[in-house]
């Protein structure tokens, strides 16, 4: 079975290459770098990751946000506002008892 944090980091992925691989690794390089936040931090960091694209990209790391959170949609079937509440609401999912 995956991981919660794996399907996030899945749904990350996906997110970012909608704007070109290599796109996809200079926001991973830069979050690292400027933030010390590795990829595989992400779910449990999500505001920190946040913070890195609006720092790189300014008002356009909406697009890039909203573009992840396509890809939460169709992973979880979650619908939210924010990358945070969207891995807030995958955590109350996975938590929930079959």
């Amino acid at each position: 079975m995956t991981k919660p944090s794996d399907r996030v980091l899945k749904c990350v992925d996906k997110g970012l290459s909608r704007l070109g691989g290599t796109v996809k690794h200079v926001v991973y390089w830069y979050i690292e770098n400027e933030y010390g936040l590795k990829r595989e931090e992400i779910p449990e960091k999500p505001e920190e990751f946040v913070k890195g694209l609006e720092k790189m990209y300014g008002p356009g790391a909406r697009v890039i946000e909203l573009n992840i959170l396509k890809e939460f949609s169709e992973e979880f079937g979650v619908a939210c506002e924010s990358l945070v509440e969207a891995v807030k609401s995958v955590e109350k999912l996975e938590d929930k008892p079959d």
